[in-house]
């Protein structure tokens, strides 16, 4: 599989990573979400994209992914336009749950979800924000604090 960031992807081609999201959904790019922000392609997949956008792989940047079930896999020589090869285990990447829904606990969720993890905020309270929902200005911009 060769997994491609989205933004990466979007700025090649010109287009809003949105854009981008809309056509894996209706299947005009022949994808599918991968860990992260990523989209996974498999190598025609990967050829037929390129092709269809005028798109140079070799300026691209991109991962190809093996799985560790395949301990005969041969490495990135198989395929010359590998820039970086992960190794990726079988094993789907499973939840967490963050405690807090601070600033601190927001952006913990966001990385976490960003990683490819499906993410359970928990807040004891009604909002989220922590103390940074109290505040009206901080220092020392003044700028709103939400």
């Amino acid at each position: 599989m060769i997994s491609i960031h989205i933004l990466t992807l979007a700025r090649e081609i010109g287009v809003h990573r949105n854009t981008i999201r809309n056509w894996v959904k209706t299947g005009k790019i022949n994808a599918r979400p991968g860990p992260g922000k990523g989209l996974l392609f498999t190598p025609e997949g990967f050829q037929a994209l390129c092709q269809e956008f005028q798109l140079q792989p070799e300026h691209l940047q991109f991962k190809v992914l093996t799985r560790l079930s395949a301990p005969d896999a041969s490495p990135s020589t198989a395929n010359p336009l590998a820039t970086r090869e992960e190794h990726v285990s079988e094993k789907v990447i499973g939840s967490v749950m963050v405690v807090g829904g601070g600033i601190a606990g927001i952006q913990a969720s966001l990385d976490l979800a960003d990683q490819g993890y499906y993410v359970y905020l928990v807040e004891k309270s009604a909002g989220i924000g922590g103390k940074m929902s109290q505040l009206d200005k901080t220092y020392p911009t003044n700028d709103c604090a939400m």
